[in-house]
This record gives structure tokens, sequence and C-alpha cells, in this order.
């Protein structure tokens, strides 16, 4: 009898799990930052990082909305955006390193800029822009999404700049992910919506020195040597920072976790099911 009493509660709580859209909790392996965007995480023009301690600052007024997992922040493309510092020492560990974010817009009218910071000099840069192809010249280009990181070398400015075509711009939420593999052999991995993608490739040269960020990095736009540019107009959600690149497996887990950090399970069917396992005998 106990052995179809265990069996009875392990269907249940399967089928709970399953009822209430159970999915695994995100990659915590190599985290170094987290910003949920949801409404409990925000206090005043405080974003905070529920992971590490690289809390964020908002500037302008980007409203509190429905997003992909909790709530998301979206931005009017006119002065919003998050600082998030310079995170701390971060800028040496991008030579292997993941980017990753949930992010909604339907604006074509001119390229944009999801995350950017560019120091000085082109000390160090790290950044994705949306319908934009350094190909062109940097005008508009609708479907391309161009990824770079740069650094100061005796011989200038060196970059691993490249792009793919993706219809970002659809009005429905993508799933992104930005992974240097190796700098130093030019490796690098995009995902997008959990499917690697082809990269056109730009300015391609291999990276061996990275040092701290001396500017913040802006989520929402552009810092361009202390200058704000290039607004995002959209909702983003989820962003998450790795000192490590994901790998294909751990890029599909996150895509469909539902969760973020923690196992939730719904609060009303929970009870119902211990309900139902108190009467196994």
């Amino acid at each position: 009898m106990k052995r179809l009493t265990y069996f009875l509660m392990s269907t249940l709580l399967i089928v709970t799990f399953s009822c209430s859209g159970y999915t695994e909790p995100v990659v915590t392996d190599g985290l170094v930052s987290y910003w949920t965007f949801d409404r409990q995480d925000i206090a005043g023009g405080t974003v905070k990082d529920v992971w590490g301690e690289n809390d964020g600052t908002i500037v302008g007024a980007p409203k509190i909305v429905g997003g992909h997992v909790g709530e998301a922040l979206e931005f009017d493309g006119s002065d919003d955006y998050v600082n998030l510092t310079n995170l701390g020492t971060f800028g040496e560990q991008v030579a292997t390193s993941t980017f990753e974010a949930w992010v909604k817009t339907d604006f074509k009218k001119d390229w944009t800029t999801l995350f950017k910071v560019l120091d000085q000099g082109c000390n160090m840069a790290w950044a994705i822009d949306v319908n934009r192809s350094a190909k062109a010249g940097f005008p508009l280009a609708e479907d391309i999404v161009h990824y770079y990181v740069r650094q100061k070398s005796p011989a200038g400015c060196n970059a691993i700049a490249v792009e793919i075509e993706f219809a970002l711009s659809d009005g429905k939420w993508h799933h992104i992910v930005f992974a240097i593999v190796d700098a130093a052999k030019s490796e690098i991995s995009i995902y997008m919506d959990g499917e690697p993608q082809e990269v056109i490739e730009g300015d391609v040269k291999k990276l061996d020195t990275f040092v701290p960020f001396v500017e913040p990095v802006y989520i929402g736009a552009a810092n361009n040597r202390g200058k704000v540019e290039r607004f995002f107009p959209g909702v983003i959600d989820e962003v998450r920072i790795y000192d490590r690149p994901l790998t294909a497996d751990e890029v599909t887990r996150n895509f469909e976790s539902k969760i973020g950090l923690s196992v939730q399970v719904s609060a009303e069917k929970l009870p119902i099911v211990w309900a139902m396992l108190k009467t196994v005998r």
C-alpha cells in the first residue's frame, strides 16, 4: 500500500507542476549579476541586482509593465535608461562572458542600442545595437542586430564586431544571448529565441587584454564616452550577465525558464494536492 501511496504522490506532484507551468530555474553557474526588472526588485530609482552587487539606477521614467517573466521595464526611446554602474571588475572578464535579456520592440524608424559602454579612447567597449549594420556605415538597417566588444591596443582599436539577420523589431518577445566564447580566438556565439544564429562577420580581430570599465554600462541606451544616445524604445526584461559563455543546453534552459531563480508552484493548487494525498491510506 505504501508503494501505491508514493506512486500516487509522485504522479500528483508531477501533474501539479506541469499544470502550474513548472520549468527549471535559470542557470547560476558563472552568474555575475541579474536584474529581473520586477516591481518587487525596484525601490525608488534603484533596480536591485538580485544575484550580485551591481544595483542599477533608473534615469528618466521607464514604466513597470508586464514582462516575459513577472514584470519588465518599458523604455520610451527618448530619455529612459538604467545605469548599471561599471560592473566592478567585470570588464576584465568580458573575454569569456555572456549577456542575456528578453526584449520586445516594434521600432524601425532608426537604429537604437539595447545596451552599451564605450570608454574614452576606445579603452573598452561592449554593446548590442538593433537595426544597425556596420557594413552600411551605421545607418538604419532593418532586421540586423549588431554585436561588438572592443579594446584599445598599440595598433589602435581592435574589435570583434559581428551581426546577424533577425527580425527583432516585430513587437514580440525575443530572447537574446550574446556569448563571447574566446576573444583571443575571435570566437563568439549568438542565440535568438534559443536557436544559434549564423554570424555575418564584420571587423574581427583577436582580443587579449581586458580591463575594468571606466564608464558605466547603460541598459536602454548607449553610453558613448559619457554621452547618452540611441535610446531604446521598447520593453526589456530578465537581464543577466555571466563570466563565462553559456552552452547551447544552458541557453535552452534559460530560454524555457519561466521562474527566474526559484521554483514557483501554484499557491492554489498545492494545498489541493496535499489534501488529496492525506486521503490516500
